[in-house]
């Protein structure tokens, strides 16, 4: 039996119009919540119970596990527009932080699960995202394994230039060079330096202090080249 919030909500999804995770959301905007946090704030950490769906309204978010040691792996930056959280079970697997100021939308993940579980185009739309998800891990994954320094910094600023599903030839870098390094499985040092040399040779070029453009007119990533 359809539960009355979940049906409530299920028959302003419409047909074909909230078919996306996005569609989804705002179907639950009555809600929804603003929720703010400083430079390096921990929105969860890993092993907090996982209550909530996130979406990025302003900033940028790293999804990270720190080691043991101290050592620290960016597995994934949410930028303008993204979500997080969704595909979670009963716990977190990774810390969310906040790069710089953050504004989220936050969703009661209990209400986003009822509405999955009775909602077939709610499902599909999830497992578009799962599927999504789990394509950015294996390219990141390709691209840790098989590149060098140089050719890890090209294919990071050519994701992020194509994240949406369009190419731009302005990149904005929200996140520090630490950062970059410890997504990138490198040192600060290398990042610098593998900066450096996409600069000489005109691959980029700087913009302002957080921006580079992509020069040429194919913003091809080096794994496809």
């Amino acid at each position: 039996m359809v539960s009355g919030t979940a049906q409530a909500i299920g028959y302003s999804l419409g047909l074909t119009d909230r078919q996306n995770l996005d569609g989804v959301l705002q179907s639950l905007r009555q809600y929804a919540t603003r929720q703010h946090f400083r430079r390096n704030e921990v929105i969860f950490a890993e092993g907090d119970l996982a209550r909530t769906i996130y979406r990025v309204v302003n900033g940028t978010v790293r999804l990270c596990r720190h080691t043991a040691r101290g050592r620290r792996h960016i597995a994934e930056f949410l930028l303008v527009g993204e979500s997080f959280g969704v595909a979670e079970s009963r716990q977190h697997a990774l810390t969310a932080e906040a790069v710089a100021e953050v504004i989220l939308t936050a969703y009661p993940k209990p209400v986003f699960d009822r509405l999955v579980a009775d909602h077939a185009t709610v499902q599909a739309a999830v497992l578009a995202h799962m599927a999504d998800n789990l394509a950015a891990a294996r390219h990141h994954q390709f691209v840790l394994s098989s590149q060098n320094a140089k050719e890890r910094v090209m294919s990071f600023l050519v994701r992020l230039a194509t994240r949406g599903g369009f190419a731009i030839r302005s990149v904005e870098l929200p996140m520090g060079r630490q950062d970059i390094a410890d997504h990138l499985g490198l040192t600060i040092e290398s990042v610098s330096r593998a900066i450096g040399a996409l600069k000489t040779e005109g691959a980029i070029s700087a913009a302002g202090p957080h921006r580079l453009i992509l020069n040429g007119s194919d913003h091809r990533d080096p794994i496809a080249a």
